[in-house]
């Protein structure tokens, strides 16, 4: 299970449905270009494990009609960091982009992952000031958004019977089952 492929991807569909058809994912610290404005980049993720919610408590699943388990660690849970980068021809399309983006995060403060649940979405530094470095005409703005605690699993599965062994006992005529569980 890629966790954090889908989850980019689910993040990249909802902004290209609601923000900008354009917007494309760059990976972090890589140069860019801006394909056509008005845009919106995100580039990321950098990933930062939420050390304080580590645990090496294990997760045990019993089936007991088949009388197994199944048994893995806890997953790491990692936020996932973007810069959000919009760019403009002039600024009023500038002001544009920032609301939309600003909208976006109040209508969608947690992201739904497919059928595995849903994961919050914040918005870390809104979209501000044009100080951002550019060398042609353009405006441009950013910010930073952070998925929260993106789970990651080492994709170790122990499976082994519930029960270990069964003995039966047969003393002065009465039965006794014992059960001996691992």
């Amino acid at each position: 299970m890629e966790t954090v492929r889908t989850v980019v991807e689910n993040l990249i569909r909802l902004i290209k449905a609601e923000i900008a058809p354009d917007a494309v994912l760059v990976a972090a610290d890589d140069v860019f270009e801006v394909p056509n404005v008005p845009s919106l980049i995100l580039q990321g993720p950098a990933l930062a494990e939420n050390g304080d919610r580590r645990t090496m408590a294990h997760i045990v699943e019993k089936d007991v009609p088949n009388l197994v388990y199944e048994q893995c660690r806890h997953p790491r849970l990692y936020h996932l960091d973007f810069d959000v980068i919009v760019t403009a021809g002039h600024e009023g399309d500038l002001l544009d982009l920032q609301e939309r983006v600003a909208r976006f995060y109040q209508l969608h403060p947690v992201l739904a992952v497919e059928d595995r649940g849903s994961l919050n979405l914040t918005e870390i530094v809104p979209l501000g000031g044009l100080r951002r470095v550019n060398l042609s005409n353009l405006r441009q703005s950013s910010g930073r958004c952070r998925i929260e605690d993106c789970p990651v699993y080492d994709g170790l599965v122990e499976t082994g019977p519930l029960i270990k062994d069964r003995r039966f006992e047969f003393r002065d005529g009465v039965e006794e089952d014992r059960l001996h569980t691992p």
